[in-house]
């Protein structure tokens, strides 16, 4: 089984490295002691917290606006809001532990794949979010599906929906169980009682608030999140193995180390690799399309994005969050798994209470992404599936019963498919693989060429995305990520199937033009 990375919900494979290969491999409780009872408050009251947010959100959205609130977060979000969400979605489970486990392999030249995804982000912040945001504001513009319609025709915004929301769908049950396995080791927790408490927390106050909750309750996360690497882990770590210059010379005094301080060590081709898996995920990201919905006005969406990719992922998590892998390398060089590298950090090293602090934040990190991988599809089933194909007459009441209902059903799905049935999850991880192939080349299209027509567009989904699940069927043969095909299948049938074809009469071809 092949394990996605999961950091915006919506990464590609990254290598080894990842959060949810715990639930696979295990992990081993007996390295761990057990939390002060300082830690368990600490840990304990996070969790009310989040509960108190969702419920103050629900209370305060009412009548003919709660919709717009659930799906839409009012499209009021200040800058503040804005950017600790967009953060805290893309750096979460996977990021956050795997990075940990990277940088006890690798040493500094990890930080470049959490640099890789800020460069896509500030990017994006200048290229698709002023464009995008104009058009949601005009038209009440909610999905990615719906800006598909409105460019191409129906039948390829109703794929770009299905597809990207299956992608998202299939990483809330592998955050939940991310966030279990947390709490496992650290609480000692039989692992289903761990994923209830961390399921149920999620679904709460995400049924109760909907976006707006999860931008909110982001905003918190995200603050716990820079708090427990940046000014905890990293400063106590530092401390712990004597400074910068004794890291230095435990490293350098090992030929096989040397690289550890060395932000070139890595190869080329890895990198590279990196880059044809990442970069593309921001402009097709469901968190991404709702961040920028919910902001306050273009300017708010575009500085929101600029800050989360410079200075937030880049420098500030990418580079704290290798040095704490390091560290592990320098305490702990036997590990017998680099994953467990910022755990066993948190674990052995913390005072009481501040573990527990810590752990919260890595919790968060995991919610913060679970809570925006469930809240996309949500808005795209009432959206896109009941309100445009199943009940176009539905009242705004009506949209919000379902869009609650959706909430639970699809958390409660998602988390016993990840749990229970491993093999349907193979097959659900499958529709990543599509959507991440398929999408982002259309996405291009849509925004930046107008020969761009809507049968190249829906033919580059099915041909980009269909040849990267074949690809991951065949084993991703001579080491080839499926996650390129995108690159390789998908760009040339968009350009092709484009040129050959006429736009439709369907076609708005003026979408961005004010």
């Amino acid at each position: 089984m092949r394990i996605f990375h999961t950091g915006v919900c919506q990464r590609a494979k990254t290598g080894e490295f990842t959060l949810c290969r715990l639930r696979l491999t295990g992990i081993r409780c007996h390295e761990m002691s057990v939390l002060n009872y300082l830690d368990l408050i600490a840990i304990g009251g996070y969790f009310a917290i989040l509960l108190i947010i969702g419920l103050r959100v629900m209370r305060s959205a009412k009548g003919e606006d709660e919709v717009e609130s659930f799906l839409a977060a009012d499209r009021d979000m200040g800058l503040a809001q804005t950017t600790a969400s967009t953060a805290a979605t893309d750096l979460g489970g996977g990021f956050s532990i795997a990075m940990g486990g990277l940088g006890f392999t690798l040493g500094l030249s990890a930080s470049w794949l959490v640099a890789i995804s800020a460069l896509s982000v500030v990017l994006v912040s200048f290229l698709m979010v002023p464009k995008v945001k104009r058009w949601s504001d005009r038209v009440r513009g909610l999905t990615t599906g719906d800006l598909f319609e409105a460019r191409f025709d129906a039948r390829t915004g109703t794929m770009a929906a299905v597809v990207i929301g299956l992608a998202w769908f299939s990483f809330v049950g592998g955050q939940v169980i991310a966030g279990g396995k947390l709490l496992q080791v650290t609480l000692d927790l039989d692992l289903t009682v761990a994923i209830v408490v961390a399921g149920g927390v999620i679904l709460a106050y995400t049924a109760m608030g909907g976006l707006k909750a999860v931008i909110y309750t982001d905003v918190f996360q995200m603050i716990v999140l820079l708090i427990g690497i940046l000014f905890l882990m990293v400063p106590i770590g530092f401390y712990k193995i004597g400074g910068w210059g004794a890291m230095v010379a435990h490293f350098a005094a090992v030929d096989a180390t040397q690289s550890m301080l060395s932000f070139t060590a890595i190869g080329w081709k890895q990198l590279v690799g990196w880059f044809l898996a990442i970069f593309p995920v921001w402009f097709i990201s469901i968190a991404a399309m709702q961040r920028i919905v919910a902001a306050r006005d273009e300017k708010t969406a575009t500085r929101a994005f600029l800050l989360t990719g410079v200075p937030i992922e880049w420098p500030l998590f990418a580079i704290g969050s290798t040095l704490v892998g390091m560290f592990a390398r320098m305490l702990m060089p036997d590990l017998s798994d680099p994953e467990l590298a910022t755990p066993m950090m948190i674990m052995t090293l913390l005072p009481a209470g501040i573990a527990g602090f810590v752990i919260a934040a890595y919790i968060a990190a995991v919610m913060s992404t679970a809570d925006s991988c469930l809240i996309g599809p949500v808005a795209i089933f009432t959206n896109d599936i009941y309100h445009k194909r199943i009940n176009p007459q539905a009242t705004k009441a009506k949209l919000m019963s379902v869009a609650r209902v959706t909430t639970l059903l699809l958390g409660v799905l998602a988390i016993f498919i990840a749990y229970m049935v491993p093999n349907v999850l193979d097959l659900i991880l499958y529709a990543y693989t599509f959507g991440a192939a398929g999408l982002f080349f259309p996405m291009l299209g849509l925004l930046f060429w107008p020969r761009t027509t809507a049968t190249g567009a829906f033919w580059s989904i099915i041909l980009g995305g269909s040849s990267a699940v074949v690809w991951t069927i065949l084993g991703e043969p001579w080491g080839f990520a499926a996650s390129y095909l995108g690159w390789f299948v998908g760009l040339p049938s968009l350009v092709l199937i484009s040129l050959l074809t006429a736009h439709s009469t369907d076609e708005d071809l003026e979408l961005f033009r004010v």
